[in-house]
Protein backbone atom coordinates (compact mmCIF):
# COMPACT_ATOMS: atom_id res chain seq x y z
CA UNK A 1 0.00 0.00 0.00
CA UNK A 2 3.14 2.22 0.87
CA UNK A 3 4.84 1.93 -2.65
CA UNK A 4 1.56 3.03 -4.63
CA UNK A 5 0.97 5.84 -2.22
CA UNK A 6 4.66 6.84 -3.22
CA UNK A 7 4.22 6.10 -6.67
CA UNK A 8 0.76 8.25 -7.23
CA UNK A 9 2.65 10.74 -4.74
CA UNK A 10 5.36 11.33 -7.55
CA UNK A 11 3.20 11.10 -10.54
CA UNK A 12 1.10 14.01 -8.95
CA UNK A 13 4.37 15.67 -8.60
CA UNK A 14 5.57 14.95 -12.20
CA UNK A 15 2.53 16.42 -13.57
CA UNK A 16 2.54 19.79 -11.26
CA UNK A 17 6.20 20.39 -12.18
CA UNK A 18 5.16 19.71 -16.14
CA UNK A 19 2.28 22.15 -15.64
CA UNK A 20 4.72 24.69 -14.38
CA UNK A 21 6.48 24.60 -17.53
CA UNK A 22 6.29 26.08 -20.94
CA UNK A 23 7.27 24.14 -24.36
CA UNK A 24 10.34 27.09 -24.89
CA UNK A 25 12.55 24.58 -23.08
CA UNK A 26 15.06 23.07 -24.40
CA UNK A 27 17.32 23.17 -27.77
CA UNK A 28 16.91 25.12 -30.78
CA UNK A 29 19.00 25.50 -33.35
CA UNK A 30 18.42 28.38 -36.50
CA UNK A 31 17.53 26.83 -39.78
CA UNK A 32 19.19 29.49 -41.33
CA UNK A 33 17.79 28.58 -45.28
CA UNK A 34 14.57 29.36 -43.77
CA UNK A 35 15.20 33.41 -43.04
CA UNK A 36 15.94 34.61 -46.55
CA UNK A 37 17.99 37.09 -44.56
CA UNK A 38 21.93 36.66 -45.34
CA UNK A 39 22.85 38.62 -42.21
CA UNK A 40 21.97 35.69 -39.96
CA UNK A 41 23.44 34.42 -37.25
CA UNK A 42 25.95 31.41 -38.42
CA UNK A 43 25.55 28.56 -36.27
CA UNK A 44 22.95 29.97 -33.53
CA UNK A 45 22.07 27.34 -31.29
CA UNK A 46 20.04 28.97 -28.42
CA UNK A 47 19.79 26.48 -25.03
CA UNK A 48 16.15 27.71 -23.16
CA UNK A 49 15.84 26.55 -19.22
CA UNK A 50 13.10 28.05 -16.82
CA UNK A 51 13.64 28.18 -13.73
CA UNK A 52 10.28 29.68 -12.03
CA UNK A 53 9.31 33.07 -13.82
CA UNK A 54 12.74 33.64 -15.49
CA UNK A 55 14.26 31.89 -18.69
CA UNK A 56 18.02 31.72 -18.86
CA UNK A 57 18.91 31.77 -23.06
CA UNK A 58 22.33 30.10 -23.23
CA UNK A 59 23.23 30.67 -27.07
CA UNK A 60 26.42 29.60 -29.25
CA UNK A 61 27.05 30.82 -32.60
CA UNK A 62 29.99 31.57 -35.17
CA UNK A 63 31.32 35.15 -34.91
CA UNK A 64 30.84 37.84 -37.00
CA UNK A 65 33.85 37.79 -39.35
CA UNK A 66 34.34 41.71 -38.82
CA UNK A 67 33.62 41.18 -35.17
CA UNK A 68 30.70 43.72 -34.93
CA UNK A 69 27.49 42.38 -34.02
CA UNK A 70 24.60 43.98 -36.45
CA UNK A 71 22.12 46.07 -34.24
CA UNK A 72 19.03 43.65 -34.93
CA UNK A 73 20.60 40.88 -33.49
CA UNK A 74 21.73 42.64 -30.21
CA UNK A 75 20.77 40.22 -27.66
CA UNK A 76 20.19 37.37 -29.52
CA UNK A 77 24.13 37.09 -30.65
CA UNK A 78 25.04 37.34 -26.93
CA UNK A 79 26.13 34.08 -25.09
CA UNK A 80 24.03 34.28 -21.54
CA UNK A 81 20.25 36.61 -21.60
CA UNK A 82 17.84 35.88 -18.44
CA UNK A 83 14.32 37.05 -19.10
CA UNK A 84 11.83 37.45 -16.62
CA UNK A 85 7.82 36.51 -17.26
CA UNK A 86 7.41 37.71 -13.58
CA UNK A 87 6.39 42.01 -14.71
CA UNK A 88 9.36 43.02 -13.63
CA UNK A 89 12.21 44.88 -15.95
CA UNK A 90 15.47 42.42 -16.33
CA UNK A 91 18.55 44.07 -16.65
CA UNK A 92 21.54 41.74 -18.63
CA UNK A 93 24.93 43.01 -19.33
CA UNK A 94 25.49 42.68 -22.67
CA UNK A 95 29.55 43.42 -24.18
CA UNK A 96 29.76 47.27 -22.86
CA UNK A 97 26.39 48.28 -22.35
CA UNK A 98 23.08 47.13 -20.31
CA UNK A 99 20.52 45.80 -21.81
CA UNK A 100 16.52 45.89 -19.80
CA UNK A 101 14.15 43.81 -21.26
CA UNK A 102 10.42 42.75 -19.81
CA UNK A 103 8.79 39.61 -21.03
CA UNK A 104 5.22 38.52 -21.48
CA UNK A 105 3.65 35.41 -22.01
CA UNK A 106 0.26 34.38 -23.54
CA UNK A 107 -0.48 30.65 -24.25
CA UNK A 108 3.08 29.88 -27.06
CA UNK A 109 4.14 33.00 -27.87
CA UNK A 110 6.55 34.79 -25.41
CA UNK A 111 6.95 38.53 -26.06
CA UNK A 112 10.13 40.37 -24.74
CA UNK A 113 10.19 44.20 -25.54
CA UNK A 114 13.99 45.83 -24.82
CA UNK A 115 15.76 48.81 -24.49
CA UNK A 116 19.61 50.01 -24.36
CA UNK A 117 22.10 52.71 -25.48
CA UNK A 118 25.36 52.09 -27.67
CA UNK A 119 27.32 53.92 -28.21
CA UNK A 120 25.22 57.31 -27.27
CA UNK A 121 22.09 56.07 -29.25
CA UNK A 122 19.07 54.56 -27.78
CA UNK A 123 18.07 51.20 -29.57
CA UNK A 124 14.80 49.47 -28.87
CA UNK A 125 13.49 46.24 -29.67
CA UNK A 126 10.74 43.37 -29.45
CA UNK A 127 11.39 39.91 -29.85
CA UNK A 128 8.03 37.74 -30.10
CA UNK A 129 8.70 33.71 -29.94
CA UNK A 130 5.61 31.32 -30.92
CA UNK A 131 5.49 27.72 -30.76
CA UNK A 132 4.32 25.93 -33.87
CA UNK A 133 1.45 23.15 -33.14
CA UNK A 134 3.67 20.47 -32.57
CA UNK A 135 5.95 21.91 -30.17
CA UNK A 136 9.05 20.98 -32.55
CA UNK A 137 9.29 24.69 -34.57
CA UNK A 138 9.47 28.16 -32.81
CA UNK A 139 9.55 31.26 -35.25
CA UNK A 140 11.18 34.02 -33.79
CA UNK A 141 10.45 38.00 -35.11
CA UNK A 142 12.89 40.25 -34.18
CA UNK A 143 12.54 43.88 -34.50
CA UNK A 144 14.95 46.80 -33.70
CA UNK A 145 14.56 50.49 -34.10
CA UNK A 146 17.82 52.71 -33.76
CA UNK A 147 18.40 56.62 -35.20
CA UNK A 148 14.87 56.52 -36.94
CA UNK A 149 15.10 52.97 -38.93
CA UNK A 150 13.80 50.53 -38.23
CA UNK A 151 14.90 46.37 -39.09
CA UNK A 152 12.82 43.05 -38.77
CA UNK A 153 13.67 39.74 -39.64
CA UNK A 154 12.08 36.11 -39.23
CA UNK A 155 13.80 33.24 -37.54
CA UNK A 156 13.30 29.92 -37.53
CA UNK A 157 14.31 27.35 -35.01
CA UNK A 158 14.08 23.55 -35.00
CA UNK A 159 14.32 21.96 -31.74
CA UNK A 160 16.65 19.33 -31.27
Amino acid sequence: MFQKLLVCFFLTALVAAAADRTGFEGKWVLDRGSTGDEVVPVNLVQNIKQHGSNYDIQSTFAEPQDGVVPLLYVGIMTTSLTLSTDGSEQQNQIGPFQHASKTAMDGTTMTTEWRAVIQGDDVTGKWIRTLDGDGRHMTMTVQESSKGQDHQATLKFRRK
